[in-house]
């Protein structure tokens, strides 16, 4: 015995009862323009009877309807307003008209009403708006998330390690092969992958960060591949786009790359070899095209040798390297530094004594410039005019200063005026980089161009000496 609810429908019934259903309005007229076929939504805009009207001309209840003009043309109209009713009941509607066509020609024309009215068309037209509203709201944020905020202008310093650094980052940019960046914590290599991926033809693409010391190694796969629904317990019931597919097109930055977990070295190995990405649970490559930056404070080889980095992932990362030179190997630096980070804090009122001046040069800065950076914002803070002394140093930079002064003394050694020494130097260095142009020296210097007429003349400093920094 067959179910209750199953019920056997012939094609046509079948055919009705859909067109029927549908919430747009159908009706269909032959070559002659008579209604062979109306469904219940139409007839319900037309206030009529579906029966009543089989037969009868569409004009006699649209009167300016245009089915004649596509029976004549054969060409369809698409989005045309259509007035039907009359009084409170008038509605325009949006329609589609197409032709319906045998060996013979147009064999008839169905219209299709699109919208109840066109107050519904406005309402999907407002909803759009809002939709790509919010669309771009969203994508000004992930543009504003996956970008890079540095230039090579933003990295500070007119010594020649660093001069030598941004000549390299230039040098790299033009090329698509991975760039190892090393150097101690605080001396920039966050700064210099930004203007490295502003430099490159991926300019415009996305820049993906990573920290991999701060991601925990159980998740750092997940993290970095993405995976699939289901692929593990307490995954995202959606899955999840992993770092490197956020990076197509663009550079991924993995920061502190030594503390990548080896299961996840040799796969991120394999994704450099292949260009594909395969996410946790999935037999599906993802095509991907990115290019890689990593950089470390740590001695990569000497993990090598102690089996905690791959050695053919380092050859493969390091054809390319960039070495930031500390702040203690930079000292002429801190000057242009300093005046850089007070222009920055709107502090240009703000002066520094010899004494401070000197502290900060004596100071081994095991922080570089990030610490730097630090005291000077402790400094302005705790300044009640316009001069900062060494009083408003930290402990350990006065007693560094204390401690260099006292075995200068034991070793009966005669110190130049070391502010004068240190700010001669910085001149020079300026102006070499500048090629002696006294404007661009004197707007980096952070002073004016009648000052540093006066601090060239003060020191001796000429062009005849070369730019020679002595």
């Amino acid at each position: 015995m067959p179910p209750k609810n199953r019920r056997n429908f012939t094609q046509g019934h079948l055919a009705e009862i859909i067109l029927n259903n549908l919430p747009s309005g159908i009706i269909f007229c032959d070559s002659e323009c008579k209604i062979r076929f109306i469904n219940r939504t139409y007839a319900d805009y037309l206030g009529v009877n579906q029966d009543e009207v089989i037969g009868k001309s569409i004009t006699d209840y649209i009167p300016g309807s245009r089915i004649s003009n596509v029976i004549q043309t054969a060409q369809p109209e698409f989005g045309f307003k259509c007035s039907v009713g009359e009084g409170k009941e008038k509605k325009i509607l949006i329609v589609n008209r197409i032709p319906v066509l045998d060996s013979d020609g147009v064999a008839g024309v169905i219209s299709q009403s699109l919208f109840g009215d066109i107050g519904e068309l406005k309402d999907l037209s407002d909803r759009l708006c809002l939709l790509e509203k919010k669309i771009n709201v969203y994508r000004e944020k992930m543009k504003s998330v996956l970008s890079a905020r540095y230039t090579l202008d933003d990295i500070i310093g007119v010594s020649a390690g660093i001069i030598q650094a941004k000549e390299l980052i230039k040098n790299f940019a033009i090329t698509d092969s991975p760039v190892l960046l090393l150097g101690a914590t605080g001396t920039g290599k966050e700064l210099f992958s930004h203007a490295l991926h502003q430099e490159s033809h991926r300019q415009r693409g996305p820049f993906v960060s990573i920290n991999c010391a701060a991601i925990p190694q159980e998740l750092f796969e997940s993290e970095l591949f993405g995976y699939v629904p289901g692929a593990f317990t307490g995954a995202k019931k959606d899955g999840k786009v992993g770092q490197i597919e956020l990076a197509d097109r663009g550079t991924l930055f993995l920061d502190e790359v030594g503390d990548m977990p080896l299961h996840a070295q040799v796969k991120l190995l394999r994704v450099l070899e292949d260009k594909t990405v395969y996410r946790l649970g999935s037999t599906h490559p993802q095509k991907v095209d990115f290019r890689l930056i990593a950089a470390t404070n740590r001695d990569l080889k000497a993990m090598i040798r102690e089996g905690k980095f791959r050695e053919e992932l380092y050859y493969r990362l390091s054809s390319m390297t960039v070495n930031i030179p500390p702040l203690h190997r930079r000292r002429e630096d801190i000057p242009v530094l300093v005046r850089y980070f007070l222009d920055r804090m709107h502090r240009r009122d703000i002066s520094w004594t010899e004494p401070a001046m000197e502290a900060l040069r004596v100071y081994e800065w095991p922080g570089n410039v990030r610490e730097l950076k630090n005291v000077i914002e402790r400094a302005v803070s705790l300044c009640k005019g316009s001069l900062i002394d060494i009083t408003e140093l930290p402990p350990e930079i006065t007693e560094a200063c204390a401690n260099d002064n006292t075995l200068d003394r034991q070793n009966n050694q005669t110190r130049l005026p070391t502010l004068a020494d240190n700010e001669r130097r910085t001149i020079l260095a300026v102006l070499a980089e500048t090629n002696w142009n006294m404007s661009r020296t004197a707007k980096v210097l952070g002073i004016s161009r009648a000052t540093l007429y006066e601090k060239t003349k003060k020191y001796g400093i000429s062009r005849k000496q070369g730019g020679m920094i002595s």
